[in-house]
């Protein structure tokens, strides 16, 4: 954890590369990064974290996308606002998303989801994919912040996420 935390510490000074924790089936590897969004959740500091877990059931392309997006901007929200998430880190809906960004009046964040809706009800599949995945980056930029992704079980992207 020592080695993850100096790890985390340089991502501010733009000096961290990505990482990748490999291991054998139920060696810890998912605990090591929920305990690390705990701590930086708590910490408060200048590295917000985002986990997800990819589950292994088949998956359409764009609901993966509207749950990565929806638990993307949930753990943001729950971040800056201080606001623990759900028991099961289920991710809010849209409607207190907006509801939460206009009570901090973040409009960056509010049009971020309304682009992010415009794709998804036209069910344009591939395009609220893409939106959702490079949210982080723009939020990044629009916002002065920096986020920490840790996807866990990724591999199952391939295997059960289909357009």
């Amino acid at each position: 954890m020592a080695l993850l935390m100096n790890w985390v510490e340089m991502i501010p000074r733009k000096m961290a590369k990505s990482r990748a924790l490999l291991g054998r089936r139920k060696s810890g590897k998912s605990v090591i990064m929920q305990r690390l969004f705990n701590i930086l959740w708590n910490q408060n500091g200048s590295v917000i974290p985002f986990y997800l877990e990819i589950r292994d059931c088949d998956q359409w392309l764009l609901e993966f996308a509207n749950l990565y997006y929806r638990t993307f901007i949930s753990q943001y929200l729950s971040f800056k606002t201080r606001t623990p998430l759900a028991f099961d880190n289920q991710p809010w809906q849209t409607a207190k998303l907006i509801q939460m960004a206009k009570e901090i009046n973040n409009l960056n964040v509010i049009e971020n989801i309304n682009a992010f809706q415009d794709c998804y009800q036209a069910e344009r599949a591939e395009a609220a994919f893409n939106w959702a995945i490079g949210t982080p980056s723009r939020l990044a930029g629009l916002e002065n912040v920096f986020f920490l992704i840790m996807i866990d079980e990724i591999q199952y992207t391939t295997e059960y996420v289909f357009s």
